[in-house]
């Protein structure tokens, strides 16, 4: 009777472990705490090219140098016009630009702010005269940047409003303005100067991306127009009261743009 209770005991004990050790595997299955998560990161590939790497979102700063000539502009001092003043020299605009830009498809959409100054000394008769300009501007562009694998030459149009702060000065006193706020225009060509910097060090360019996420450098080509303000001066009328009268067409800018 013993050998047959031992036996029985045996059977039971060792069932009773292999039911604990079926239910501590299934806890462990369904206690998310009790399972591990393992977490694969994509590593960025920086050796794509730009039509394949970008993202949505990006920003621009560029500095740039521009013609410019207003050509119906009338001296604050209500004696002369800016061509018996500076001939027909032009003002060198020296500015910054800085924005965001948003890519979609082939396309992209940028909005940029935009600060530029600058002055010319002349004469009117034996007056000296030294005209200073600066210029605050909010523009929108649109730009064809994502059409080829990488962005050898992109055409852009950009349209915006801006203002004027206009002083002009003789040997006795000085004068000053601000125009109301116009409209302006910009169309051009973006080229990327990449390759250039590939040729010397074809490691620059990934070790730049990785550093300071610079996407491309640009040698921006372009022309704009300034509308003069609603209430802008007269030119037919010497005598006109007004705001300064700023328009210009068609005038040459260059610059360098660079996208993060």
């Amino acid at each position: 009777m013993a050998p047959r209770l031992l036996q029985i005991l045996t059977i039971f004990f060792l069932s009773s472990q292999l039911v604990l050790a079926q239910d501590i595997n299934t806890e462990d299955i369904e206690d998310p705490n009790r399972s591990g998560v393992v977490v694969v990161e994509q590593p960025e590939e920086y050796g794509l090219s730009y039509k394949k790497r970008r993202t949505k979102h990006g920003a621009l700063f560029s500095i740039n140098t521009e013609k410019f000539y207003p050509t119906d502009y009338i001296s604050l001092f209500q004696d002369g016009y800016v061509e018996d003043i500076i001939s027909d020299r032009t003002i060198d605009l020296v500015g910054v630009e800085l924005g965001y830009k948003h890519n979609v498809g082939a396309m992209s959409f940028s909005v940029l702010a935009a600060y530029s100054s600058g002055a010319i000394s002349g004469a009117l008769v034996a007056d000296k005269r030294t005209i200073s300009v600066n210029k605050q501007a909010l523009s929108g562009n649109v730009a064809l940047d994502g059409i080829l694998e990488e962005p050898w030459v992109v055409p852009y149009a950009q349209a915006g409003i801006h203002q004027f702060n206009v002083s002009e000065s003789n040997a006795l006193e000085s004068l000053s303005a601000t125009t109301g706020i116009s409209f302006n225009y910009r169309y051009g060509l973006l080229f990327q100067i990449d390759w250039i910097e590939n040729l010397v060090d074809k490691t620059a360019k990934l070790e730049r991306l990785k550093s300071s996420g610079l996407e491309n450098t640009y040698i921006d080509f372009y022309f704009s127009d300034h509308l003069a303000s609603s209430s802008a001066a007269d030119p037919s009328d010497l005598l006109n009261e007004g705001d300064p009268n700023m328009l210009s067409v068609g005038e040459m800018g260059l610059g360098l743009k660079m996208e993060f």
